[in-house]
């Protein structure tokens, strides 16, 4: 990684010393120390914005053209890094110098940089940053997802993907970072065009919920303020899923797995009391026969806490009389059989146990 070199300070004269001569530089040599007169300058800028500046930022401080073209000649120590977009070192660019230099790209042309709020990251970017683990870490992402106006003549180029607002920008964020972003329900509603038939964007959606990201109403509202809401395909599945209170992949497959075999809808995620109080929050829950279902998924225990309240859960209901069924994700996927015969049979069995005594309210 190079930067540039820091320009040469001249030594003062002694007090009452007669100035030196100092020859007058040829041309030439006036045009050598030209790009040394700018580094300080851009050394500031460059520490703020993390080395990546606009072709605009270095005119506006006065670089001219042939310095910048000198600098990013093949063996010169700037980057060109997309159009107008340059960094001021070389060797490969962090999570943030991408994140810093697709902003700049989608910025408005011709003006040293984009205002606050103007253009903000979106998509897969955003969740990341959120922590989603289906997002994957913000230091992998192959592509940077960037709202912009829907008047502005932007393209996709390199690793930036162009997002277009259909109405007004949404208010946006500044981040600790210093960059403009989307609130996450907002950046799942411009990722569903690309995304919403996959496995991926179910599981997006339901751990932006899960994890107390974005509220439901406001990820449903976003999501269906789309104009083309209706034909983006699993769309429709994905808000389904949500409105009934799915949380995680593994209980959209489970609700597949119990409607193909013909079995009643039951509650997802409910809030069970038991005289009033709270008893617990099975992933899914039948009323009328007093049955839980508990689905043990490593993927949500990621820490030994986390797989000691999902066995307490369960212990809960148990000693209060509910027959709960336990199942893995893989024992639904691979042989779902026996889970919904023993689910079948309880079912016509019912009502079980405190059946009296047990309300519900529906997930947040």
């Amino acid at each position: 990684m190079t930067l540039a070199a820091p320009p040469t300070i001249p030594v003062a004269a002694p007090p009452g010393a007669p100035p030196a001569a100092v020859p007058r530089p040829s041309g030439a040599a006036r045009a050598r120390a030209a790009p040394g007169s700018v580094v300080d300058p851009l050394r500031l800028l460059g520490g703020d914005q993390q080395h990546v500046v606009t072709r605009a930022q270095l005119r506006a401080l006065g670089v001219p053209s042939g310095t910048i073209a000198h600098r990013l000649r093949p063996d010169g120590p700037w980057q060109r890094v997309l159009p107008r977009v340059i960094c001021l070192q070389t060797g490969r660019l962090t999570a943030h110098q991408r994140l810093r230099a697709a902003l700049a790209y989608a910025g408005p042309k011709g003006r040293p940089a984009p205002q606050a709020g103007e253009v903000l990251l979106t998509g897969a970017a955003v969740l990341a940053d959120a922590g989603l683990p289906s997002a994957g870490h913000p230091a992998d992402l192959a592509e940077v997802d960037v709202l912009i106006p829907g008047r502005r003549r932007v393209a996709d180029r390199g690793f930036v993907r162009i997002h277009r607002a259909s109405g007004a920008m949404p208010a946006g964020f500044e981040r600790d970072d210093g960059l403009w972003s989307t609130s996450v329900a907002r950046a799942l509603a411009d990722l569903a065009p690309r995304e919403s038939g996959r496995r991926r964007f179910r599981a997006l959606c339901a751990e932006a919920v899960q994890r107390r990201h974005c509220e439901l109403g406001e990820l449903l509202d976003q999501l269906l303020a789309r104009p083309d809401a209706r034909d983006l395909a699993g769309l429709a599945r994905v808000v389904e899923e949500l409105t009934a209170g799915v949380r995680s992949v593994v209980e959209g497959e489970a609700r597949d797995a119990v409607r193909a075999a013909g079995l009643p809808e039951p509650l997802w995620n409910p809030v069970l009391l038991l005289d009033g109080r709270f008893l617990a929050v099975p992933d899914a829950y039948w009323p009328q026969s007093c049955v839980a279902l508990e689905i043990d998924s490593r993927a949500w225990h990621l820490r030994p806490a986390d797989h000691e309240r999902s066995l307490t859960r369960a212990n809960r209901l148990t000693a209060a009389g509910l027959p709960v069924v336990r199942t893995t994700p893989v024992q639904l996927r691979r042989d779902p059989g026996p889970v919904l015969h023993e689910l079948a049979v309880l079912l016509s069995a019912g009502p079980h146990g405190p059946h009296g005594r047990v309300s519900w309210r529906r997930a947040r």
